[in-house]
């Protein structure tokens, strides 16, 4: 599975609404392929996260969650982000401001904080699994994946972790002004 075939996937996977049935769509799907690319979509996800472990992603995190970013929470809204599409998952890593124009931005801009329910919330928790589970349906082996990922010498990243310090909020308005202020008034 090429990189295009990866996003061409997660984009697919939209039309299953919620994350919940997203999930399902595309762990169904993934159970439809051979299974080297079921392993092959694990690497890609793994190479889409990468570039997205950084200062500025935690730092966009904290102004989309009104500051209440845990180490579970960053590691998600990386997958929330992937999610959301290739042309956005390009903004995050190259410029991460110009997201504030993005539909999803702007929608949880508008909402208030408090009155976030369960699907409003930037994350994608279970798209980590749906290789896992795919390659399970298919082997039968619970930890097939992982062996397999192991067997090749490739160690999945199960947390967010970036070398650096993290931005001030004066470093955030200042580097992120669009979307500090697109959240500004948001609580």
């Amino acid at each position: 599975m090429d990189v295009d075939e990866f996003w061409s996937l997660v984009e697919w996977s939209a039309a299953g609404g919620h994350t919940c049935a997203r999930t399902e769509r595309l762990t169904a799907r993934l159970t439809e392929l051979p299974l080297p690319q079921v392993l092959e979509f694990q690497l890609r996800l793994d190479e889409a996260r990468a570039p997205l472990d950084t200062p500025s992603t935690l730092a966009v995190a904290q102004e989309v969650m009104r500051g209440r970013v845990s180490d579970d929470s960053l590691w998600y809204f990386h997958a929330w982000l992937i999610g959301l599409g290739r042309a956005a998952h390009r903004l995050a890593v190259h410029e991460p401001d110009a997201l504030a124009d993005h539909p999803a931005f702007r929608r949880l801009a508008a909402l208030p904080y408090a009155r976030w329910d369960d699907h409003d919330f930037p994350d994608w928790e279970t798209l980590d699994y749906c290789a896992h589970d795919a390659y399970e349906q298919l082997t039968g082996e619970e930890d097939g994946l992982e062996e397999a990922l192991e067997a090749i010498g490739h160690d999945s990243p199960c947390n967010a972790e970036f070398d650096g310090p993290t931005w001030t909020p004066q470093q955030r308005a200042a580097r992120l002004p669009r979307l500090t202020a697109l959240f500004a008034d948001a609580t």
